[in-house]
């Protein structure tokens, strides 16, 4: 078993979503897109260790930003129609988002094990950076910390935290970078990156999609 189909077994989607990544990465390498590699969901880890592994691969020199809570996915808001891995909506997502911004309890991996992950790889170095906490409440904070990005991976399934993270982060790609939307094909993601094109007075890009299903992505 390669590397790269080891760092898949961490993964909620299929293998070519992984193998899309790893690919993404070495193109952006190869061909000098300007730019951090930067990953707003983080979940275990294994999309962010696919770009690592490219990066190591193909001798980059690429820095990596991984935004996430490590507790979980916040609760459904008014654009969502399902709650992630959960299903029906329960809670009323008209409440303020301080009162929705608590863990579901779905995808929570601490960033001690996501860190470890990334270790029994050799894939963690000085030029991985994880930022923990609600990106509602990071991502204001450490943008601009961030100059450019080559690849900016969105997955974080609702509307909110799909809006957030392209406000603060998409004028940042370079021309040639990739924009991933892991849940375009859920209500609210979907939702959240029209409003956002409709926002910038932009048409949304045409999307490619990767697993035939949800995993989209746009070369700006």
């Amino acid at each position: 078993m390669s590397t790269l189909q080891q760092i898949g077994q961490y993964a909620y989607s299929h293998t070519v979503t992984i193998q899309s990544s790893y690919d993404l990465a070495v193109h952006m390498i190869e061909n000098k897109i300007d730019g951090d590699f930067v990953e707003c969901g983080v979940a275990a880890g294994a999309q962010l260790m696919s770009m690592a592994l490219a990066n190591k691969d193909k001798s980059g020199d690429k820095i990596f930003w991984g935004f996430d809570s490590f507790i979980g996915i916040p609760m459904a808001g008014e654009f969502d129609d399902s709650q992630p891995a959960i299903g029906e909506i329960t809670h009323d997502k008209f409440a303020p988002l301080s009162e929705r911004l608590i863990s579901s309890g779905i995808t929570a991996h601490s960033l001690e094990s996501v860190i470890q992950n990334f270790t029994n790889y050799g894939l963690y170095s000085s030029s991985i950076h994880f930022v923990e906490g609600w990106f509602q409440d990071t991502l204001p904070l450490m943008a601009d910390k961030i100059e450019k990005i080559s690849i900016l991976r969105l997955d974080g399934d609702l509307y909110e935290s799909t809006l957030v993270c392209l406000e603060h982060l998409y004028p940042k790609v370079c021309k040639g970078g990739a924009v991933i939307i892991d849940d375009y094909g859920l209500t609210g993601c979907r939702i959240a990156v029209e409003h956002y094109f409709k926002s910038i007075n932009e048409s949304v890009p045409e999307m490619i999609c990767v697993d035939g299903h949800s995993v989209h992505y746009f070369i700006k």
